[in-house]
């Protein structure tokens, strides 16, 4: 009698248990080796929009615009048990979040021509959950 207890308790824990994995991704994912296809004094806005598309955020500044792309990653589970039968009550909760980007910044000049591409890939160390 004692056992059907325990196996039925434990069958209701595992009834009441939740998984829930979650990836996010904002923006739109840079090309490989991209930064090395802008030259800095010979490729202008037009191509850095046409390769790129328009960027997340443009910072004006007095003597040339800034391009700023970025692209991030987020991976999430979490697991839950709960009783949801009698009190509702949660158990146990356990949530693992990760967060990598790729983040690009191109700077031109007042005639539109790049000077300078500031370059990191980070979504490649991202876990797979």
């Amino acid at each position: 009698m004692r056992c059907a207890r325990a196996l039925a308790t434990l069958a209701a824990l595992v009834l009441a248990s939740a998984c829930t994995l979650v990836r996010t991704y904002s923006g739109n994912e840079l090309p490989p080796a991209i930064d090395a296809q802008i030259e800095a004094g010979r490729s202008t806005k037009a191509d850095v929009l046409r390769d790129l598309g328009p960027p997340d955020r443009l910072v004006r500044q007095y003597d040339g615009d800034v391009f700023v792309y970025a692209y991030i990653r987020r991976n999430a589970d979490t697991l839950e048990l709960s009783e949801p039968v009698f009190t509702g009550l949660t158990l146990f909760s356990y949530t693992r979040t990760q967060e990598k980007s790729d983040r690009m910044v191109v700077l031109f000049d007042r005639n539109g021509v790049v000077t300078g591409v500031g370059f990191r890939r980070g979504t490649e160390q991202l876990e797979t959950f």
